[in-house]
């Protein structure tokens, strides 16, 4: 039985993921998404916090097993097993309806929610080599990702990876040193991070802002929320299913359809699946993690949602 203290990581993924998909529901609409600061969706900040949150657990998995073929493994079974399920899957609905893609709807692709992965399995493999290379990963990560955003283009992060990397490369320091989670620190990155947004550096301003607020959040254990992995971590389902829910509710209702009525539509069959995909699919391929008996528990368990 596992005793280990229940945190709000999970309930922090699932309302990640709730951000992409509410987003995403008026963008596959053809509808105007709302921003919650300059050109930052809610489901862009949904992406955000996940990467926040995956720098931080895994470099905590790397940390507490550092060895490169487990790490490898750990990764790739979390990842990989449900997304060759549901792209598979995803055809065969669309097919079994009757339909040919999405030529007619605001959005054409039939998945546009991961392209994200290749940023996230970026960062993984960033991680573990800086891990092979010093015993200051997180420190070399967050240095090495900083410089590549500054060259890249300090004005727009025009560049994904570096742009990404900066909120994976924050969640790493804060899980390397414990210091900078305390009360003063993270008070000096949210005003330094408004002071940022204020000067109209929204990126660099929120990477400041969102992984420690993000992680002073997930670290607490508080009633209800402290409870979401009672019913599964549902956030990665939710990610891999809801952009192809949506598009097909759009193609056979139509885009005119009133925004809460596809919401309301949505909403319980990405749940559904998200549902199945955990326990049938996820739970049971992390029972193979190497290194480490498994656990149903955010310590290791991270996820990247995509804002398309």
């Amino acid at each position: 039985m596992n005793n280990a203290p229940r945190n709000n990581f999970d309930a922090l993924r699932l309302m990640g993921a709730f951000l992409v998909l509410v987003s995403h529901q008026f963008a596959l609409s053809g509808r105007w998404e709302p921003r919650l600061v300059g050109d930052h969706s809610f489901g862009n900040l949904g992406v955000l916090i996940f990467f926040s949150i995956s720098g931080y657990l895994v470099t905590s998995s790397w940390l507490n097993d550092p060895n490169m073929l487990r790490f490898a493994a750990r990764r790739t079974l979390r990842m990989a097993p449900a997304l060759c399920v549901s792209m598979p899957l995803t055809w065969a609905v669309i097919a079994a309806l009757g339909l040919t893609g999405f030529p007619d709807n605001p959005r054409h692709l039939t998945n546009g929610s991961l392209w994200t992965i290749k940023y996230e399995v970026a960062c993984y493999a960033l991680l573990l080599v800086a891990g092979v290379a010093t015993r200051r990963a997180s420190l070399v990560l967050a240095a090495g990702l900083f410089g590549y955003f500054a060259l890249s283009g300090w004005q727009s992060g025009n560049t994904i990876l570096a742009y990404f990397g900066l909120y994976f490369a924050a969640g790493s320091l804060l899980r390397a040193y414990p210091y900078l989670r305390k009360l003063l620190p993270t008070l000096l990155f949210m005003v330094t991070g408004y002071a940022l947004i204020h000067m109209h550096q929204t990126k660099l301003g929120l990477a400041f802002v969102v992984p420690p607020l993000t992680i002073a959040i997930g670290l607490r254990s508080w009633p209800g929320l402290r409870d979401i992995p009672k019913i599964g971590d549902l956030s990665y389902g939710i990610y891999i299913y809801a952009w192809p829910v949506q598009q097909i509710g759009v193609a056979l209702l139509g885009r005119q359809t009133p925004y809460l009525e596809l919401l309301s539509i949505t909403v319980p069959v990405t749940l559904a699946l998200a549902t199945a995909s955990w326990h049938l699919v996820e739970k049971k391929a992390l029972r193979f993690k190497p290194g480490q008996r498994w656990r149903n528990t955010a310590l290791d368990n991270p996820c990247a949602v995509s804002e398309g």
